[in-house]
């Protein structure tokens, strides 16, 4: 599970830079981030963007076709109507919200039995801020939160009507040279996920705590500690949860260019199986040459031991932005990880993919989007016996057309096939889902 907790968005211009959970995350940024401090809006669009999975860059299977809850993790996308990070709006509580309706023809992502259905999600958005934990916002305390209650309708599938919980919230302290910065998530979902194939009642959650020295003019120095996890409502599926200690030195090597390296320690807990304790090494980096281009990458290995032996894994998060013209905007993403099997004992499976998107105004009022990924999921036995073996090969795309309606709210319309060939016939699914989505921001 990562939560991304502070990529602020003034158009394509990056603010300020806070990611739970991710690799790259400068917490005393260097002169090439904007001045501009926050806007309270923008805990209204983090509370609506909020993310799944480890380390997550737009995932293929965990794509959220309506009420975009979980979106890619490099940066926080603005949903229109909802964040207008322009908003000069000097803290307190700011309200939204966002209703939709789709109609999904594999609403469980069943591999034999698919069951359609049209479903309603209706999302309230609260959100509180005060104090300014821009990167020149001066010293003195900050906090940050927002909650948001997501009901879940189905039309024939009543008994599995739900209402889904998410929060976040963001606390700390700035001084001259230092800052310290305490964070946290949680998720109280139910849908389905093409890891087990039918719904899954889950509890994802996340808490780190982490300071920032400035050593010398150009080098950070960080330290972190953190926990986070999932726990499954089902006794059948696996619970999992990782300890980690991180250390981390920043380098500004231009006011255009901040490198980086991190070494992390951990130790993940998966139920019916040993502990595995992880090393993880990488170099960061966050290059934006001029307003329109903006690569932010961290690549290395990770070093996991296990009950079966050992093995060295890539670990990559990384994305690429392009604008080049005030109406389009393009993005490239890639990430690698490993990750427990919650359905099988004692595998873990490696998840790499890439994904691609573009952006384009048409008019003032009218936007069209298209977002498309491909990932591959390979299981492997770690701890005791078993036929591991399994492969996802999962894929999607996305058009959208948004229409602005007024300076509070905007609708849109989207269509969303998906698809996955999995080895295991038990598994896979094909996907096809059409919705409206109404946000509005009081």
């Amino acid at each position: 599970m990562n939560y991304a907790i502070a990529y602020s968005l003034e158009g394509s211009k990056v603010l300020h830079t806070l990611v739970i959970g991710g690799m790259n995350r400068p917490l005393l940024p260097p002169a090439m981030i904007l001045k501009k401090p926050w806007s309270p809006r923008m805990v209204v669009c983090l509370v609506s963007c909020l993310i799944a999975g480890p380390a997550a860059f737009v995932c293929g299977q965990e794509y959220s076709p309506i009420v975009e809850d979980r979106y890619d993790t490099a940066v926080v996308q603005p949903i229109p109507g909802v964040n207008e990070s322009g908003d000069a709006k000097g803290g307190g509580w700011d309200l939204g919200a966002i209703v939709a309706i789709a109609y999904d023809d594999n609403i469980f992502l069943s591999a034999d039995r698919p069951e359609s259905d049209t479903v309603v999600r209706t999302a309230p958005v609260i959100a509180y801020s005060q104090g300014d934990a821009g990167p020149n916002g001066g010293e003195g305390a900050f906090i940050k939160g927002g909650y948001r209650p997501t009901g879940v309708v189905y039309f024939r599938n009543s008994g599995e009507n739900r209402i889904d919980h998410e929060a976040l919230l963001a606390a700390g302290w700035r001084g001259k040279v230092t800052r310290v910065v305490y964070t946290g998530g949680l998720r109280k979902l139910g849908d389905a996920t093409s890891e087990v194939g039918l719904p899954a009642d889950r509890l994802e959650y996340e808490t780190e705590l982490r300071a920032g020295w400035i050593a010398r003019e150009k080098i950070i120095l960080e330290a972190a500690a953190g926990y986070k996890g999932n726990d499954y409502r089902d006794p059948g599926f696996f619970d999992s949860d990782k300890t980690y200690g991180e250390v981390a030195l920043r380098y500004i090597y231009s006011p255009k260019t901040l490198l980086g390296v991190i070494y992390q320690i951990g130790r993940f807990n998966v139920d019916g199986a040993g502990p595995q304790d992880t090393h993880q090494l990488s170099g960061t980096i966050a290059w934006q040459p001029r307003e329109k281009i903006r690569l932010n990458l961290a690549a290395g290995a990770e070093h996991r031991r296990t009950d079966n032996g050992s093995q060295t894994n890539p670990v990559v998060e990384g994305r690429f932005e392009w604008t080049p013209r005030k109406e389009t905007t393009l993005f490239v993403s890639a990430y690698s990880r490993e990750e427990a099997s919650a359905f099988f004992a004692g595998q873990n499976y490696s998840v790499r993919g890439v994904s691609a998107g573009l952006t384009q105004r048409l008019g003032s009022d009218w936007t069209a989007r298209i977002e498309g990924g491909f990932e591959r999921n390979s299981y492997e036995q770690v701890s005791g016996s078993g036929a591991a073996g399994r492969e996802d090969r999962i894929w999607f795309v996305k058009p959208a057309l948004v229409r602005k309606l007024g300076e509070n709210s905007d609708v849109s319309l989207s269509y969303r096939i998906a698809s996955d060939d999995s080895t295991d016939r038990g598994f896979g699914y094909d996907q096809q889902i059409i919705g409206l989505e109404l946000n509005h921001q009081f």
